[in-house]
């Protein structure tokens, strides 16, 4: 049985799961999608399917939404206030849950959630092995090169970059063995927030959990000398100086970044610095091929494509 039937089911309500349940584990069900007084949407690799409640009722109100969304937060919404601020909350197991629903700006130039609407959750799974076609173009010296995992939401960047943690971390692949440290802000590479990790990271990675990605970041450096730095969806600017002052102290860098392409990425004035100062030797394209993350461009630090169209899981 997938993690997510056990971990992530009991939280949602008795007709959602009974639903959910019956989906067979072939079918890979990637996101689940509530919306109050709307039908629930499954989405899979290649379909969609909307699902109603009995008589074609919804399968969720505006008052079964508060009453997720406290579930999600173990009874304590404000635990997770600033999650919340950025619009999600992340359940144990690393399940990232999106919330839709009307909002404010508070004087202190905060975001709070005044009514909750719909929620997004995605389906996380570990993937072993799914970067190993990948690795070759990414060594340098005996080791991984700087490298950067490009593409839209929803594409497996999390689980590749999760992949080549644990691969460095371990020594797997003739890759030396090195340390690493993960920024993880959203508990999506390590899957909870407890300070557990059920994600096998390897054994020479450190977890710098629920911390901006920026102070994990310098904290890291300061503190647990990692060869490796790896995070998840650069995107502040401020995130993005902290890696460049890390690459800067000799520390390698392993991260993620939403575009759909490498042109989409140079109109970012912050990331095209970055790669004007080559702080990543590789940047990796994901393309998406029904719903998975099944083929790539490797480009080198100079924007040369290295390889492409390769599947890797």
């Amino acid at each position: 049985m997938e993690r997510w039937k056990t971990e992530l089911l009991p939280k949602l309500p008795q007709k959602v799961q009974a639903v959910l349940r019956e989906i067979p584990e072939q079918e890979r069900l990637l996101e689940i999608r509530l919306r109050a007084d709307r039908p629930m949407q499954l989405v899979f690799p290649d379909h969609d399917r909307l699902v109603y409640g009995i008589n074609g009722t919804p399968m969720l109100s505006l008052r079964g939404c508060e009453d997720l969304l406290s579930t999600l937060c173990d009874r304590s919404v404000y635990a997770f206030e600033r999650e919340l601020e950025h619009g999600f909350v992340t359940a144990a197991g690393g399940y990232r849950i999106g919330v839709a629903g009307r909002c404010f700006r508070t004087e202190q130039g905060t975001n709070r959630h005044t009514a909750v609407s719909g929620f997004c959750i995605r389906i996380v799974r570990e993937v072993i092995g799914a970067s190993d076609a990948l690795l070759p173009f990414l060594m340098q010296d005996g080791t991984i090169a700087s490298t950067l995992l490009l593409s839209p939401p929803g594409y497996g960047k999390t689980t590749l970059l999760r992949d080549l943690i644990r691969t460095v971390s371990y020594g797997l692949k003739g890759i030396r063995p090195m340390r690493v440290c993960a920024a993880d802000e959203r508990y999506e590479l390590c899957g909870a927030a407890d300070g557990s990790c059920p994600f096998d990271l390897g054994p020479r990675t450190d977890v710098l959990a629920g911390l901006r990605k920026a102070d994990a970041i310098e904290r890291a450096v300061a503190a647990l000398s990692p060869e490796i730095v790896a995070t998840d969806e650069l995107s502040d600017p401020r995130d993005l100086e902290a890696v460049r002052i890390a690459s800067g102290c000799g520390v390698r860098i392993l991260a993620t970044a939403h575009a759909g392409s490498r042109d989409n990425l140079l109109r970012k004035e912050p990331m095209r610095r970055m790669l004007k100062e080559r702080i990543f030797d590789r940047v990796v394209l994901l393309k998406k091929q029904y719903g998975a993350a099944a083929a790539w461009t490797v480009y080198d630090a100079d924007g040369l494509v290295l390889q492409g169209k390769e599947p890797i899981c």
